[in-house]
């Protein structure tokens, strides 16, 4: 469990670090992760990211959201409350963030005008959330169609299993 906390935490920074084509860069090695990323890898399924000036808010099927504070250091996004360093390569729309804890992730930038939502709800139990989960689900099945792996919502007629046969035997 820790260790997905972790590799979560590193693809939210990965996430910021592939905020916009044009990053911030004030001081010439400064980047910008602020913005609305996405990222999908076989072992830990589909991810949104919602990353602001100070936080990293982030939506994962199997631990639900979470909100850290960060802060970017040269080429590195660290998290303030948890020991977490990922260095950021920035590549267009998309960034490479390779964690302290040898997790790597790229992280991909939502494109306007298709940004798919405003904000990652807090309350659980309100519409907003639940409109956020229907888009949400919508885009993790099409990331995983993508991958090669079909999602069933168990409403299409299969052929029936050996199991209904014996029963259909055995009346």
């Amino acid at each position: 469990m820790r260790s997905i906390f972790y590799f979560l935490a590193f693809f939210i920074f990965a996430i910021s670090a592939c905020n916009s084509s044009k990053p911030k860069n004030t001081d010439g090695n400064k980047k910008s992760l602020i913005g609305k990323w996405y990222k999908f890898s076989m072992a830990n399924g589909y991810s949104e990211f919602d990353i602001d000036s100070q936080y990293v808010v982030f939506y994962n099927q199997k631990v639900g959201r979470f909100k850290l504070a960060y802060k970017i250091e040269n080429d590195s996004l660290r998290y303030l409350t948890k020991p977490y360093v990922a260095k950021i390569a920035n590549y267009g729309d998309s960034v490479l963030m390779q964690g302290n804890d040898s997790t790597e992730a790229v992280l991909h930038r939502f494109k306007e005008p298709n940004i798919p939502f405003e904000t990652i709800p807090e309350q659980k139990d309100s519409l907003k959330f639940a409109s956020y989960i229907a888009g949400f689900d919508k885009r993790l099945i099409r990331e995983f169609e993508k991958a090669g792996i079909k999602i069933s919502d168990g409403m299409e007629k299969h052929e029936e299993p050996a199991y209904e046969e014996l029963l259909k035997k055995s009346k």
